[in-house]
């Protein structure tokens, strides 16, 4: 599987190694739900912060014997948020992690590009057998 980095960093490249392969996916459409994946997180790693320093203020609160129940009102709304978010966020890698597995690898740049008729080859070993009645692997197996 392409690591999302590279993608994110070279899309130019990955889409011409995929459409050299034969295979038509877009990676405009993986690099955008990305930024929604990573905007969603950085929401959610702000959302958790925010959690973080209102229990701060509510204990300070607390220590001082203030009102504290505008405070709770404010810490109530973010786990809500938080797993709306979350869910979103879950679906999103789901999609990203599902179009990334359909893509192909980076193709190396010394492979021709086309179909298996445009391989090239390189070595060849052995002396293969003439065979008069050659049998196929189902027959073999049926004989064994």
């Amino acid at each position: 599987m392409i690591d999302i980095k590279l993608i994110r960093e070279n899309p130019e490249f990955v889409q011409k190694s995929i459409k050299n392969r034969g295979y038509d996916i877009n990676i405009k459409e993986i690099l955008k739900l990305d930024i929604e994946w990573r905007t969603l997180k950085k929401q959610d790693d702000d959302l958790r912060a925010e959690r973080n320093k209102i229990s701060e203020q509510i204990n300070q609160a607390k220590k001082q014997k203030k009102d504290i129940s505008h405070l709770i009102k404010k810490a109530k709304k973010i786990p809500e948020k938080l797993q709306s978010n979350e869910q979103k966020e879950k679906g999103l890698r789901e999609k990203i992690n599902d179009l990334i597995a359909r893509t192909p690898n980076i193709q190396k740049q010394d492979v021709p590009v086309g179909d298996e008729t445009k391989n090239k080859e390189i070595h060849k070993f052995g002396k293969i057998p003439n065979i008069k009645n050659p049998k196929s692997h189902m027959q073999l197996g049926e004989e064994l």
